[in-house]
């Protein structure tokens, strides 16, 4: 039987359309920002997505099985756990675009209430087309999130991130992670605030 649930420390703190980031150092700080914010959302009723880079799927779902019925969430319906293969690189290379409405779909078909999405971030470091583009994707994200009622957690591994990949994380999440407490994030810019940044780029383009 499934177990007390842990405490949701990013979850909590949100509201529809939000996206926040989130930075790790371990696998284990990872996991306890990752199980909790989906465990909860389950419970809560909220469809939930997540997507996973430095892990298998079948590990979450372990964990996630400690605290919910997983069986039951994935046989309704309202419980996925992917690998970035099968998604961000699901025709070889990113393709911004094509997670752009990957994301929107996910509440598009989710009916009433908030959708809980939350996605491992490594896959940025991983040698394949079109990660580089990964900061001018995040930015774009926002122009989703206005529109659709989701939360969007994106976690990435702060021992494997550089300073400009930090620096670009922060301009393009308008919430940030910070300790225990989600704040808005005073580095954040607008999407076309990022793009002039940018250079004039696009999500679908090439990156700076």
């Amino acid at each position: 039987m499934p177990g007390q649930l842990p405490d949701d420390v990013i979850g909590g703190q949100l509201d529809a359309g939000d996206h926040v980031c989130a930075f790790y150092r371990s696998p284990a700080e990872r996991d306890l920002l990752l199980v909790p914010f989906l465990a909860a959302g389950l419970v809560a009723g909220s469809r939930c997505t997540c997507v996973v880079d430095s892990t298998p799927p079948a590990a979450v779902l372990d964990l996630l099985s400690v605290h919910v019925d997983v069986d039951r969430h994935l046989d309704e319906g309202r419980l996925e756990v992917l690998g970035s293969d099968e998604t961000y690189f699901a025709r070889g290379g990113f393709l911004p675009e094509e997670m752009l409405r990957f994301w929107e779909s996910k509440a598009g078909s989710a009916g009433s209430g908030v959708v809980r999405n939350i996605g491992d971030m490594s896959w940025a470091h991983r040698d394949k087309p079109g990660v580089e583009k990964i900061a001018l994707y995040e930015s774009a994200l926002n122009r989703v999130m206005g529109n659709v009622p989701q939360v969007n957690v994106c976690l990435y591994d702060l021992t494997r991130c550089d300073g400009r990949l930090v620096m670009d994380v922060l301009k393009t999440h308008p919430k940030a992670m910070i300790g225990a407490m989600v704040v808005d994030n005073p580095y954040y810019l607008r999407p076309d605030e990022f793009l002039a940044d940018a250079g004039g780029a696009d999500a679908g383009g090439e990156g700076s």
